[in-house]
């Protein structure tokens, strides 16, 4: 153990219990305690929500570090690397920091039987500690109320929006998730909503709680204009923003959460109109509507639920509208594969379907017969990833779109598969 690498740590810890997903705060709570970890006194943002979680950090990682603050942020899941999940000012940590954290972790846990999740997110709220960071910003990984980064007290806490899935954890209605993921919900903190569904599930609990509620488009908004966008917050308003061109409705209502949620912990921290067009003009968020010009065009996004189907829909429909499309797809047998299919069902000219290399993952033959029930007749199986990114590579032209979407675990690959080809 004391010469082990990353990659032995990280296997030892999907030992340690028996459940990928055990949602149980007394496990982490106990280990906690024994852990000298240190939070910022404020600056600390708790993100729960269905999609736009990682968006939404992103955004205000990008506004704290253009006030020359020492950001610390932990996301899940990653694309190809651990490290991603805990950064620094947007750098991922190094191998040697998450394994001194590990360590840590170990020398205190007493048979404890943590989740990898778990011993993941106190090793982040360990490595963010050591490097004295300004402000936290960590993403909850499901739901909420019993999520391990439930036990970090917020001084800002956010839910992006609520849309059905991971219903076998959570809930099958929209009444049972908005409750879990307003479970981040702390005494006297105050809670930002971006969206409108559920609102009165999310202000119950928020008058429980004595927290003060700020819903997306009633107490704040991004309006959309011909000659440029305009934010307009609780105080301050921020106009003429230029808003990417293939931006959905989603994005701009990240963007004016993140805004928000800063504007409500410090107003001196908002940007003025020319930093917010910088930051845009920047912004990258790898799996998110990303775009790589490469013998045709390439869209990466790893939406996996129909309401992240949908803004990729509109995202796409902003595209020019030339060649074919083709979809390679991939998802996780516990997700809502038809509301997610049928979003595409009229614009994609050819699908290609293939395995992850997860035991989650449907089996290419099985999304494939999902697909032809569904009633599509022009679907393509191929065994695994790599193939199914040559397969199209080999037979699209220069004004055809390949979209790679359904899944983490196949824009990874996707990412890693752009790297190795010329």
């Amino acid at each position: 153990m004391e010469s082990w690498g990353l990659h032995e740590w990280l296997e030892y810890q999907e030992t340690l219990n028996p459940n990928d997903i055990d949602l149980d705060l007394s496990r982490i709570e106990k280990v906690y305690k024994k852990l000298d970890i240190l939070p910022p006194k404020d600056k600390k943002f708790l993100i729960a929500g269905t999609n736009g979680k990682g968006t939404t950090v992103a955004f205000i990682e990008d506004l704290l570090i253009n006030r020359n603050l020492k950001v610390g942020s932990y996301t899940s899941p990653h694309l190809i690397s651990y490290n991603e999940r805990i950064t620094i000012n947007k750098e991922m940590v190094k191998d040697s920091d998450l394994i001194k954290a590990f360590k840590t972790i170990e020398s205190v846990r007493d048979n404890v039987p943590l989740t990898y999740f778990e011993f993941g997110t106190l090793a982040a709220f360990l490595t963010l500690t050591q490097a004295k960071c300004d402000a936290w910003v960590i993403e909850v990984g499901l739901g909420g109320r019993l999520d391990a980064t439930n036990v970090l007290e917020p001084t800002m806490s956010i839910i992006t929006n609520i849309a059905l899935d991971h219903q076998e954890w959570l809930g099958n209605s929209l009444e049972q998730i908005a409750k879990e993921k307003a479970g981040i919900i702390k005494p006297s903190i105050p809670i930002i909503y971006g969206d409108d569904s559920m609102e009165k599930i999310i202000r119950n609990i928020a008058n429980t709680n004595d927290s003060d509620l700020f819903i997306g488009g009633v107490d704040f908004s991004l309006v959309n204009k011909n000659e440029g966008s305009a934010w307009y917050g609780l105080f301050n308003s921020i106009d003429n923003i230029n808003a990417p061109k293939t931006w959905g409705p989603a994005e701009y209502q990240n963007l004016a959460t993140a805004l928000t949620a800063i504007e409500l912990q410090d107003e001196n921290l908002l940007p003025n109109e020319s930093e917010l067009n910088l930051i845009l003009k920047k912004f990258y968020l790898p799996g998110r509507f990303e775009k790589i010009e490469k013998n045709l065009t390439w869209i990466l996004d790893v939406a996996h639920n129909p309401q992240a189907a949908n803004n990729l829909f509109k995202r796409l429909e902003l595209l020019p509208k030339i060649g074919a499309k083709y979809m390679i797809i991939s998802m996780m047998k516990d997700k809502d594969i038809s509301g997610f299919i049928d979003v595409f069902s009229d614009v994609i000219s050819e699908w290609i379907v293939c395995k992850m290399d997860t035991e989650r993952s449907l089996t290419s033959h099985e999304l494939s017969e999902k697909l032809v029930t569904f009633g599509l007749s022009n679907v393509t199986v191929m065994t695994e990833p790599k193939k199914a990114f040559n397969y199209v590579k080999g037979i699209a032209s220069k004004d055809d779109i390949a979209i790679v979407t359904g899944s983490f675990e196949l824009v990874g690959p996707a990412i890693s598969w752009f790297d190795s080809v010329q």
